[in-house]
């Protein structure tokens, strides 16, 4: 820890002076207040040893804590520097290469790949047995690629693709042009230049086969697509290594060639290299900083962006996947994995965005080699939670995707753990499944919160047409915390028998329980509080309504307790009663002492 003591004067002239550490230093004071001039300022600079935080390199962080009059503010930086500068023997991270097309980007590239395969015990080895997908396009010659039929009968090792589509595409395999394609070659000039980049890319990193969802499943067969979407969990789970086009908002860009810039560090500051054995010529090197809380900020000058492929709710599949990803990002090339996040050169690299717990993520066998420990089951349940508030945040082109898009993340799920999938949901924990909130938004027609025609049962968060959450999700795990209503029983129809985590047709829950008709909801302060008539004659409040859409419902509707724990706080549904006696959700609440559920009968209803 280092020491010394300044005046806010001269921090202010040296800020005026272009000293980029004073500014921040200024930066932190402004946030304790404007001290008056003649102050003096404390400043402490030391290493934080705590290893806990997830950007990689690991190393120490740099701690600052401004001490103004007895009040201090502390605040944490990243640090990195350029190679071969004389800081950096003593800190491993780098600036971020910004050139991703030149053989020593390839070349990193495998290297993280390699360091993987051979070294990384979390992580899945590649199967040499692996059957390739019915199509790949071979990419031996990237200037003349081929598509080649294996018919699933032929092994090898493939790359998958994960990109915008943004627009359709120029050129994409159809039932018109595939004796074509297959007998003389694609294009190249007619493929957009994601594609086009992807099959340099495999082909850099010494792979033959690519597979490309617009070239390798038949756009205008509703057959083929149905059979290859079914196999979207195996092709993306057995490939070696996923490619994501991260920061292409359609497939006409590309990855490879954007412009990328350096980091907008906090501060960049000299620093004294002490080593006497070091063999650089200098003894004072540069560093950047910068700072962790702008770091994580996706709005921040210099924080992790926000990329087009986040957005969209067919890629989220792509990424969980895979064992491998290279991700192209709107700021370097990252190399995700069961075991790391990194960015090639040992550049500064964020936590990655998306990831399985390693029980779901190793499993790629077909069968359950045995049962899940109580930790294994609680990783499996918060991961599925988070998926799904990440997915229904994620935009998609048709209606009807919503499920299947999520497809081949359920069917992973349910491989591994042995639960049934309804619509979204899932049989072994259906009470607290069915407890998920909408994040509403206010700007939106009322009309647009849920889908023109039927996607799913209003009680599955696929019935409505934006984000979900679940709140207290980890404590929402274990269902043996609380008691629950009885679920009598619950069926969905699907649209195609050989797509089970698919769409549906149809759905409907049966629950005995303790049903509150005509419950008194008024709005207050923009939130919406569930009432009950006392005995006195005035009503009080027992929970907060979160409605499902935008129009608010403050009469004909019933209140359903689902789950509650010893003190009576818990959550049920906001139910709409429609004709022959069944009844429709339209929000969730939470409620607390709730003790006068006995004083309601219980009676079996029904919710589609």
């Amino acid at each position: 820890m280092y020491t010394y003591d300044t005046s806010y004067e001269a921090v202010q002239g040296a800020v005026r002076r272009g000293c980029t550490w004073c500014g921040e230093l200024n930066r932190l004071i402004k946030m304790l207040g404007y001290p008056p001039g003649g102050t003096t300022v404390t400043v402490f600079v030391g290493l934080d040893n705590v290893d806990n935080h997830s950007w990689t390199p690991r190393q120490s962080q740099l701690e600052v804590r401004v001490v103004i009059n007895g009040k201090g503010i502390t605040n944490l930086y990243h640090i990195y520097t350029v190679a071969g500068d004389p800081a950096a023997v003593h800190f491993a991270a780098r600036e971020q290469i910004t050139d991703l097309c030149t053989p020593e980007s390839f070349a990193l590239a495998r290297e993280c790949i390699d360091n993987c395969v051979k070294f990384h015990a979390d992580c899945q080895s590649p199967d040499l047995f692996t059957l390739l997908p019915d199509r790949v396009i071979d990419c031996s010659d990237p200037s003349n690629p081929r598509l080649i039929l294996t018919h699933g009968t032929q092994p090898g090792l493939y790359i998958t693709l994960s990109y915008v589509w943004g627009i359709d595409q120029p050129l994409k395999l159809t039932t018109s042009n595939i004796e074509e394609i297959v007998g003389h070659g694609i294009p190249i000039s007619s493929l957009p230049r994601t594609i086009r980049d992807a099959i340099f890319v495999t082909h850099s990193l010494k792979h033959r086969y690519l597979w490309v969802d617009a070239l390798c499943i038949i756009q205008d067969s509703d057959a083929d697509k149905l059979k290859q979407i079914c196999q979207m969990s195996r092709i993306y789970r057995e490939s070696y290594l996923t490619i994501i086009a991260a920061s292409a908002a359609t497939s006409r860009e590309g990855f490879l060639r954007q412009t990328r810039r350096q980091r907008n560090p906090s501060a960049r500051v000299p620093f004294h290299n002490n080593n006497p054995r070091d063999p650089t010529g200098s003894r004072v090197g540069i560093v950047s900083l910068l700072d962790t809380h702008e770091a994580y900020s996706p709005h921040g000058k210099s924080g992790l962006p926000v990329e087009p492929i986040d957005s969209r709710a067919w890629t989220l599949q792509e990424q969980v996947l895979p064992s491998r990803t290279l991700i192209y990002d709107s700021e370097t090339l990252k190399y995700n994995c069961q075991t790391e996040a990194v960015s090639i050169g040992q550049a500064l690299c964020g936590p990655s965005r998306v990831r399985l717990p390693r029980i779901l993520a190793c499993s790629i066998s077909g069968q359950r080699s045995k049962e899940l420990s109580p930790q294994e089951k609680w990783e499996a349940r918060v991961a599925w939670l988070e998926i799904v508030a990440s997915f229904t945040l994620r935009w998609h082109s048709h209606e009807g995707d919503k499920l299947p898009a999520l497809a081949g993340v359920a069917e992973q799920f349910s491989r591994v753990t042995g639960d049934s999938y309804l619509a979204g949901l899932w049989k072994k924990s259906l009470v607290p499944d069915l407890l998920w909130r909408a994040v509403r938004e206010k700007e939106l027609d009322p009309k647009s919160s849920r889908p023109a025609r039927y996607r799913a049962p209003s009680w599955s968060w696929a019935s409505v047409n934006w984000g979900v959450y679940y709140d207290n999700a980890t404590f929402m795990v274990d269902a043996s915390k609380y008691r629950q209503m009885e679920v009598v029983d619950c069926w969905v129809s699907l649209a195609a028998v050989e797509a089970p985590f698919g769409e549906v047709t149809d759905g409907s829950l049966r629950m005995k329980a303790a049903v509150l008709r005509e419950p008194f909801v008024r709005e207050k302060a923009g939130r919406w509080e569930l009432m009950v008539l006392n005995e006195d004659g005035k009503h009080s409040q027992i929970g907060n309504v979160h409605f499902d859409d935008i129009g608010p419902r403050t009469s004909g509707i019933v209140f359903v307790f689902l789950q509650w724990d010893e003190d009576w706080n818990g959550e049920g549904l906001v139910l709409e009663e429609l004709s022959n006696g069944r009844f429709r959700r339209v929000g969730m609440v939470d409620a607390y002492q709730a003790r006068w559920i006995y004083d309601l009968e219980a009676v079996v209803i029904e919710i589609v």
